[in-house]
């Protein structure tokens, strides 16, 4: 009976750092967030590094279509998931610890078109085909804006570069990452128009006590600086085409 109690205390008390933190990512990748065929590069993995080192703590990136998130989590092919709390898979099952970093999505535009508000906005405009932008914009489809749609961010920015559009509508850092890649200069085509923006936690599931508090102390002390890591992230593992026209 104390052999049976002494394993049962053995396993209740395993620290944190003989645990790992299985965090799923799309399968489509999110650049510059995390990217490659396993997800090993990115902001995201970059700052988990730094939270492995500093805790102990194993972890890793697990693709995993979207849809199949909560199956994931139920299955327990993963415990963790970078969101917005509002779309966390699984949110009763969820503790979240942020919020991380902030997603916003900034307005683009050609220089000599910059506009001051979404009712200056006409003309072309690049956008991913079956988004939904905000009200304010939408409501300028079809109107004063004809939208030109793209597959996935590269043909959307490439389009928007060969001036196919005078404006688009990208995650910032996102915008930012790809034209670097193209040794383009984005502070020409950024606009002080935000068609959305929302804050990013590391969603942990509550079963994981000793991941939990391990996140919430390091990120307590810990600020994710996306802007500054750009110029240090290596390129994606597909070559990105992002040219001016000459």
């Amino acid at each position: 009976m104390r052999i049976g109690l002494l394993i049962i205390a053995a396993f209740w008390f395993v620290p944190a750092s003989s645990q790992t933190l299985q965090i799923m990512g799309s399968h489509e990748t999110f650049l510059p967030f995390y990217y490659g065929d396993d997800l090993n590069k990115g902001v995201l993995v970059e700052v988990i590094n730094e939270f492995t080192k500093e805790t102990g703590i194993a972890s890793d990136f697990r693709p995993a279509a979207r849809k199949r998130q909560a199956w994931n989590l139920k299955e327990g092919r993963a415990n963790a998931v970078f969101a917005n709390p509002l779309w966390m898979p699984l949110p009763d099952r969820m503790h979240t610890v942020g919020p991380v970093l902030t997603w916003r999505d900034r307005v683009f535009a050609q220089p000599g078109q910059q506009a001051d508000s979404f009712d200056d906005l006409q003309g072309g405009i690049c956008l991913r085909k079956w988004f939904v932008y905000s009200d304010r914009l939408e409501r300028r489809i079809g109107t004063d804006l004809v939208r030109h749609n793209a597959y996935n961010a590269q043909q959307m920015l490439r389009m928007f570069l060969r001036k196919r559009c005078a404006y688009t509508v990208m995650n910032e850092m996102e915008f930012r990452f790809l034209a670097l890649q193209g040794e383009v200069d984005p502070s020409r085509y950024s606009t002080e128009l935000i068609d959305a923006e929302w804050p990013v936690y590391l969603g942990i599931l509550k079963t994981e006590a000793a991941l939990i508090e391990a996140a919430e102390s390091f990120f307590a002390n810990h600020t994710v600086d996306v802007e500054a890591m750009l110029p240090k992230l290596p390129p994606p593992d597909r070559n990105v085409s992002i040219q001016l026209d000459e």
